[in-house]
């Protein structure tokens, strides 16, 4: 009897123990999935640098795969972005619960062959999610089966050192102490603290694009070994994409120049010599003097610009592309810069210059281009559907065929009684057979590239590609690239997430294996599906385009060759307020053009015109704007005639895209800018197995420099046009009149004519019109005349002696060379009034003359 017993209980704590085993191996082995006949692959993933990131940019995830199976796999590793979504409130309808999902928004991967019994550590770079509670799923699978899977939430996010720009701080190398916690005071006594973080070489991709998440990046000597050949490469292209590159100078400023690709910094190291005062650096960054210490000071030359106290610069600045390098004379890293006060006023001044804050355009922000981009690829040109007569023969056999046709045959043969059945079967064949017609020609995918080449005067060109897809008869589709390299973004246009279900498959898959494969899913197949990256090969093609203008007087001559190898379209000229279509390019041709300089003036009657002529303009007036309207009257808003849909779609995009270069709250007009545009392939897409010829819109805008023809120049008022800098204010205004208003803070506007070494400045006149609207209607059109200038509205910067100096009086400032750069940089500072007060005041885009000579 008490066998039997034991031998029952015996039983039983058998299955509990078999039980207790199963639970500890799924805790002692997380994320670990029984892949098939009995192999094991485990999966883990760590995302971020440091564990943190900054939303809506790229981040690394380190992935670590062991295959302790058996059998070799081969297959891809995954991430998968989930993000949340909650159903808005329907108008009207009372407050409810609504019900929050997570569903898969996008996946970012990479094929991986897995031998049997190995481990291997793999780097994935994806966007990091926008909002918390959001989660990323890591995933390795063979064909369709999921063999293993690990999720991972949002990691830390890191705070914005500036409104403007990404967060984080890179550095290359042991961190600086001053860098470490560092609190910035910005515009407006907002106080930011600056996350600095370590880049090793695991975390440092070999694209530029996907280190959007910095602003900055130190590249000290000691992070110079971390640098191989691409990576370097794409620290460079990571600057031209918009970053700001600085470089630790000191002792080791050759090492750190050196991991560099050659010729990126022209730059000459003259000497290396020791300093102990730093009373005039540390005046310069606003702190007390730390005294005599010894440190190594490299003395620069070259390019760009010195930064830092006139007679003692901290370094040198040098604009490459959208983005800028600051080599540094000293070694930010070591005494008396590494740590303290002065460590900290020297990021202070590094992170909140003017440069640095250029509100109006953050060229890394691909939101501000490219993602913009993407939506005229909605926009087809004419040809890229069948023409009406196709469509009217089309349907006349269709009516005739499947009407009358099969009634009089049917009649003919005495079967009237088939009509009812063979007359909806025939029109089912016919629409079939066109159906498999396009099917089969490859007509059902339409492709639609539109580019956006610029080049700003800095010798470095940028491309700018959407490609549009549109496939209403393919609910999956597949685009290829051939570099697995190219960072390519992808989205579908207007997607509504409700057609994501939560355990359902992501909008598309970017999966990188020999070549790069972006897979769309079923998801919306009537919406346009889309692809958008930097395209170097397009960029290329600028340099074709070449404009060569002299300034003679108060116009501007020169001529535009095209040597693109392009047939280009409406070519134009826009200066101001002011254009002119110089007319269609082929290639190896010449045009000459001559316009006048557009410069504001007050009118007291008012001109009632926009600030900015409309860029249709350009097509209802190829040889400038009209003049202004009559006394009362209102200046016409829509062209005169009707544009056609080419003219339609080129006005669209100068209207879209020069927004966000040129406009703000302050519009100080349009740049001196050539704009071409051609319907020709420009530079390589890179997309494999088209089935058909894609339609191409592609826009050139360039900002060329002007010559200075004599011994004796003068560059007139409202050719070189303000851009504004940064802008602290906590209102703006305006009126129909070219006239503005700011209050409570300050705008900081830059003119800079880029003028060649062998310019020799003798005088600068600084125009701006002041019209205090105290006791006056804020709305109205017509201001009185300009005012004497008050104090503590004015100041301009003084180059020389590096600090700002209050200007006041008659609204005319005659200036010598020394409130001028080398290259003629001119910056002013605007004041906003007070309405308590009553200071408020209006102010036109003020003016910079420039005179001076040739050294000839």
């Amino acid at each position: 009897m008490h066998r039997q017993e034991h031998s029952r209980y015996a039983g039983k704590y058998s299955i509990i123990s078999l039980i207790a085993l199963s639970m500890l191996l799924f805790l002692v082995l997380p994320g670990t999935v029984l892949a098939a006949s009995g192999e094991l692959v485990q999966i883990d993933a760590e995302m971020g640098w440091q564990g943190q990131g900054v939303p809506g940019r790229y981040l690394p995830a380190k992935v670590f795969l062991k295959n302790t199976g058996n059998k070799d796999l081969a297959g891809e590793l995954e991430a998968i972005n989930y993000v949340k979504y909650t159903p808005p409130e329907l108008p009207g309808s009372p407050h409810v619960y609504r019900p929050t999902s997570y569903i898969p928004w996008a996946a970012y991967g990479e094929k991986v062959s897995l031998p049997a019994g190995t481990e291997t550590n793999l780097t994935l770079w994806l966007p990091m999610n926008e909002n918390a509670n959001e989660r990323t799923d890591f995933i390795f699978r063979t064909g369709d089966k999921e063999l293993a899977k690990v999720s991972k939430g949002r990691p830390k996010v890191v705070l914005n050192t500036r409104d403007t720009l990404p967060g984080a701080v890179g550095v290359l190398g042991q961190i600086p102490p001053a860098l470490k916690m560092l609190r910035m005071v910005l515009p407006g006594n907002n106080v930011r603290y600056v996350t600095a973080l370590q880049i090793t070489a695991d975390l440092f991709p070999h694209r530029g694009s996907e280190l959007n998440a910095f602003g900055v990046i130190l590249l000290t000597d000691e992070g110079t070994s971390i640098l191989n050949k691409k990576q370097s490469q794409a620290l460079v292209q990571w600057v031209k994409n918009g970053g700001h590159l600085v470089v630790s100078g000191g002792s080791g400023i050759k090492d750190a120049l050196a991991a560099l690709p050659s010729n990126t910094i022209p730059f000459t190291v003259e000497l290396i010599r020791q300093q102990s005062a730093w009373q005039v650096e540390a005046e310069w960054v606003n702190q007390l003097d730390p005294g005599s210490v010894a440190a190594p000071v490299a003395i620069l030359s070259g390019a760009g610009k010195s930064w830092g106290p006139p007679d003692n610069p901290l370094g040198r600045r040098l604009l490459l592309g959208n983005g800028m390098v600051t080599v540094l004379s000293v070694d930010p890293g070591q005494p008396p810069w590494g740590t303290g006060a002065l460590g900290e006023g020297l990021w202070q001044s590094m992170l909140t210059s003017e440069e640095m804050n250029n509100w109006q355009r953050e060229p890394h922000d691909v939101n501000n281009g490219l993602v913009d981009l993407s939506s005229f690829t909605y926009d087809f040109p004419a040809e890229a559907f069948p023409g009406w007569r196709f469509v009217a023969l089309f349907l006349l056999i269709y009516v005739v065929v499947v009407g009358p046709g099969a009634y009089w045959f049917l009649n003919r043969i005495d079967r009237p009684e088939y009509n009812l059945a063979v007359v909806p079967l025939v029109a089912a064949l016919f629409a079939g057979g066109i159906y498999l017609y396009v099917v089969f020609t490859g007509a059902n995918v339409l492709v639609n590239v539109v580019q956006v080449v610029e080049d700003r005067g800095n010798g470095n060109p940028v491309g700018h590609t959407a490609v549009g897809y549109f496939t209403p008869m393919k609910p999956d589709l597949d685009v290829v690239f051939k570099d697995p390299d190219q960072v390519i973004e992808a989205q579908i246009l207007d997607l509504n997430p409700r057609l994501i279900s939560e355990d359902g498959k992501p909008s598309y898959r970017i999966i990188k294996g020999s070549d790069l494969l972006v897979r769309f899913s079923d998801v919306a197949p009537r919406n346009m599906r889309c692809n958008y990256f930097w395209n170097e090969s397009a960029a290329e093609t600028a340099e074709g385009l070449i404009p060569v203008i002299e300034v003679h007087g108060s116009r501007i001559t020169g001529t535009i060759q095209n040597n693109t190898g392009l047939k280009l379209d409406h070519v134009t000229v826009l200066q101001g307020w002011q254009h002119k279509m110089v007319g269609n390019l082929g290639s190896g041709e010449t045009a000459a053009f001559d316009m006048e300089i557009s410069a504001p003036h007050h009118s007291s009657q008012g001109k009632a015109l926009p600030r900015y002529h409309s860029p249709w303009y350009i097509f209802q007036y190829p040889n400038g704007p009209p003049g202004p309207p009559g006394l009362g009257m209102q200046a016409s808003t829509w062209p005169d005639r009707r544009l056609d849909a080419a003219e339609q779609r080129r006005v669209s995009l100068l209207e879209r895209w020069m927004n966000v270069i040129c406009r703000g709250s302050v519009d100080t007009g349009w740049p001196l800018t050539v704009l071409a545009w051609c319907s020709e392939q420009v530079g390589e897409l890179g997309v494999k197995n088209l089935n058909r010829q894609p339609h191409y819109l592609t826009m050139f805008v360039l900002n060329p420099k002007f010559g200075l023809p004599g011994e004796q120049f003068n560059i007139p008022a409202g050719l070189v046009i303000p851009k504004v800098t940064e802008l602290n204010a906590h209102g703006g205004f305006s009126t129909s009149n070219e006239f503005f208003g700011i209050q409570d803070g300050s705008v900081m506007m830059v003119f800079n004519p880029q003028l060649p070494a062998e310019v020799k400045l003798n005088e600068v006149i600084l125009r701006f019109n002041y019209f205090p609207i105290a006791n006056m209607n804020r709305n109205m059109a017509t201001p009185t005349a300009p005012s004497t200038v008050p104090e503590g509205v004015l100041e301009v910067y003084h180059h020389a002696s590096g600090t700002w100096q209050p200007l006041s009086g008659s609204g005319t400032f005659n200036l010598n060379s020394q409130f001028a750069s080398l290259e003629g940089e001119v910056k002013i500072k605007v004041m906003g009034g007070n309405p308590e007060v009553d200071t408020e005041f209006y102010f036109e885009v003020p003016t910079v003359e420039y005179n001076g000579a040739n050294n000839i």
